[in-house]
């Protein structure tokens, strides 16, 4: 009986972690989320002070400013912002990431983590409630209502999530990848897929940094409308916020698909005026109509598409594999495209939907890489098979590499035969009566000593050896 009380008290230690773990599961479950209840305190109060605000309403803004940050609508003055930046999101996603990658190792059992995971979406499911019940004690004071728990628990556990599900990649590496066996060209997909959607992003920056530059008036306009320099440097803050949302419109036109901005719509082919917010990063929206040259800004998909196609051959060691892995990197562009877009646009109360058309963007961006891609991977694999430079396997080759391995034999086959040694009469062996001399260019001898009474065995491998014959010695004729 004591045994198996022993047995089953084993078995819960096992179950539970230890202390050592259990401190290490608090860090993941609340150092991400604490690190950006502190900043977004710090920036609230010194947004407040500046702005000659009371501070009544300080928790309410804290809350709904926390929630902000994990793309969780708010409801202000009864409009709707869904709008909200991605940039301090992306950071997070990265903290949290980094903490969980710290908690695991690739010789983590499921228990752990499982533990880790459930820490690092445990703690912030906690703090938003926490979050919530501010935000519905302050709204007596401040013009902010209360979100709704399911959509307030679905972007916290899609922000986490996401974190955690990286962090366990990348801590376990390369783990998921034995667990999973997927094919090689499978593997090879993400490579090319992330490269390509970095040329896009890329060329949607450059195209917003142009456009800005030539909007420098407008920019200023907008600044000293923002009633001194407190109100200046809120709207450049609110800018650098934004501008990640601006560049994935931007990346969306460039691809041919179109951004909205309420009203307002660009695309390389045509444009529509409309309302738009004071913020100025807006001026990178074009003031006049398409021009005839936009759309050379179709380039920059392409050249995303050769990247992904180039990536995909050099991937892959043949060339049925790298126009598997360039397709089906074309899907993950696009479900990428498909993703970002989504949680970069929202809604702005009465200016309407900001940002790209999620579906137009995904289709391009798909075609884009599906036609372009999977034809540069296939001109690519050639090539690289061609020269040589993968180190494919070619029959042409292989034969070669035969014929110049059977040359030396060939060579040596077709030396001249040397004369016969002659036999003596007495029947004799001719080695026993006459001993030869070899000369040779290489010789290995392998010499096993026997007892006086036994003839020394020599063994020898003799190359490119030539046999001549000695005089006979004196004595030895007519024997």
């Amino acid at each position: 009986m004591t045994s198996l009380l022993d047995r089953d008290a084993s078995a819960r230690t096992r179950l539970m972690p230890s202390p050592d773990d259990a401190r290490m599961l608090l860090g993941v479950a609340f150092r991400p989320s604490g690190v950006l209840l502190a900043v977004v305190s710090v920036v609230v109060v010194l947004t407040l002070v500046l702005a000659g605000s009371d501070l009544t309403g300080t928790f309410g803004a804290l809350a709904g400013t926390w929630l902000a940050v994990h793309q969780v609508p708010l409801g202000i003055a009864g409009a709707t912002l869904s709008l909200l930046p991605i940039l301090p999101t992306a950071l997070l996603i990265r903290g949290v990431a980094r903490q969980v990658a710290r908690a695991v190792t690739p010789s983590s059992s499921r228990r752990d983590v499982v533990w880790v995971v459930a820490a690092a979406l445990g703690g912030p499911l906690a703090m938003a409630v926490v979050m919530l019940a501010m935000i519905g004690d302050a709204s007596t004071v401040i013009a902010m209502s209360t979100p709704g728990f399911l959509a307030t628990v679905g972007w916290v556990l899609l922000v986490h999530g996401l974190g955690a599900a990286l962090g366990c990649v990348r801590g376990t590496w390369p783990t998921p990848v034995h667990r999973l066996d997927l094919p090689a060209w499978a593997l090879a997909a993400a490579g090319p897929a992330a490269r390509a959607g970095a040329v896009l992003v890329a060329g949607g920056a450059v195209t917003v940094v142009v456009s800005l530059a030539l909007s420098m008036s407008t920019m200023g306009a907008v600044l000293e409308a923002g009633g001194g320099v407190g109100g200046a440097l809120g709207l450049t803050a609110l800018s650098v916020l934004y501008l990640p949302n601006v560049v994935v419109a931007a990346a969306s036109v460039v691809s041919g698909a179109s951004a909205a901005a309420g009203a307002a719509s660009v695309s390389v082919f045509e444009t529509t005026g409309g309302e738009l917010p004071a913020v100025p990063v807006l001026a990178a929206l074009p003031e006049s109509s398409a021009q005839i040259w936009w759309p050379v800004l179709l380039v920059i998909p392409a050249v995303a598409a050769i990247v992904l196609g180039r990536a995909a051959a050099r991937a892959t060691a043949t060339l049925p594999d790298a126009l598997r892995a360039a397709s089906l990197a074309a899907v993950l562009v696009a479900l990428g495209c498909a993703a970002v877009s989504a949680v970069s646009g929202g809604v702005v109360g009465t200016f309407g939907r900001f940002g790209a058309d999620v579906a137009l963007f995904a289709v391009t961006a798909f075609t884009w890489c599906l036609v372009v891609g999977v034809v540069a991977a296939g001109v690519a694999a050639y090539l690289l098979r061609r020269h040589d430079v993968h180190g494919w396997d070619d029959p042409a080759d292989e034969a070669s590499d035969a014929d110049r391995a059977s040359e030396p034999r060939d060579a040596i086959a077709g030396l001249p035969a040397g004369p016969a040694v002659e036999q003596p009469e007495s029947g004799e062996p001719a080695d026993a009566a006459e001993p030869t001399e070899t000369e040779a260019d290489a010789v290995e001898t392998d010499t096993v000593d026997s007892d006086a009474t036994t003839d020394d065995v020599v063994s020898a491998d003799v190359v490119d050896a030539e046999v001549v014959d000695l005089p006979d010695e004196p004595g030895t004729k007519g024997v």
